[in-house]
């Protein structure tokens, strides 16, 4: 029983680890370019969705580049 739900943790955490890695190389590229807009273009991102990951990466680190919980309305 409990070994269901560890095997399927890992993966979660391995699927938020990747997103956060690829939403990082972004915010690096655009470092390294010097220019956002273009850094977007490249990888096919709005500046918008950019300029959220940049803020939760300064206030948050790593783990802010991770997806966040949904909310559940009641």
């Amino acid at each position: 029983m409990g070994r269901t739900s560890t095997t399927a943790e890992p993966q979660k955490r391995d699927a938020g680890t990747k997103l956060a890695q690829q939403r990082l190389s972004v915010l690096e590229l655009a470092k390294e370019l010097g220019n956002v807009a273009e850094a977007c273009r490249q990888r096919g991102l709005d500046r918008t969705s950019f300029y959220e990951w940049k803020r939760r990466f300064q206030t948050q680190g790593f783990e802010g580049l991770k997806d966040l919980p949904p909310i559940h309305k009641s």
